[in-house]
């Protein structure tokens, strides 16, 4: 069972941390986004919104942190150059987004004035209220979230051209971590 990364296919580390970071990163859009989805904010939602994201908070900026530090693996033989590096580029500009929303979530919180609360947990303001802050980062986050869900949706797209018209073993990277393995030719009956 290989853990770590291999020049060209992730490890079962990185495979882990990619669908814990989705399923985290899916989660807390739902969650936030219907928390503002009524006339008035549903405080209950923004709470649970808030503990996944503190509950989440160090594996997402583990996450983060894992893949600037070991890299991205190289293409497949069969992977073109250019999509692989837009596709490579892309992952990191989404995980910048990620730790932009880590940031700017908390931020947005204390510069209400606000406390953030987490299971029995509370973390007050260390500030007071900056209304203008608070707006700015209320847009950051907003854009942030808009941005990672027209990411991820891109991000699915290039996902189905790999495994639907490529064919080039892609797909394997992220779901197999003793692959990829060179795809076989599809032969007519």
């Amino acid at each position: 069972m290989r853990v770590k990364d291999t020049k060209n296919g992730y490890g079962w580390l990185s495979i882990t941390l990619h669908w814990l970071t989705v399923a985290i990163v899916l989660t807390m859009f739902t969650v936030g986004s219907m928390s503002q989805a009524g006339r008035e904010v549903d405080l209950r939602l923004v709470n649970l919104h808030t503990t996944i994201g503190m509950t989440a908070y160090v594996l997402l900026w583990g996450r983060i942190a894992w893949r600037f530090a070991v890299g991205h693996p190289g293409p497949l033989p069969r992977q073109g150059v250019v999509f692989f590096t837009i596709g490579k580029y892309f992952h990191f500009v989404l995980l910048i987004a990620i730790g932009t929303m880590l940031l700017s979530g908390p931020l947005m919180a204390w510069s209400n004035g606000g406390t953030i609360r987490f299971f029995a947990f509370a973390i007050p303001s260390p500030v007071g209220a900056f209304p203008r802050a608070h707006a700015f980062l209320r847009a950051v986050h907003g854009y942030g979230a808009s941005f990672i869900l027209a990411g991820m949706i891109l991000h699915v797209v290039a996902v189905f051209k790999h495994t639907v018209v490529n064919r080039d073993g892609t797909f394997d990277k992220i779901m197999i971590a003793d692959g990829p393995r060179e795809p076989t030719a599809v032969t007519a009956k």
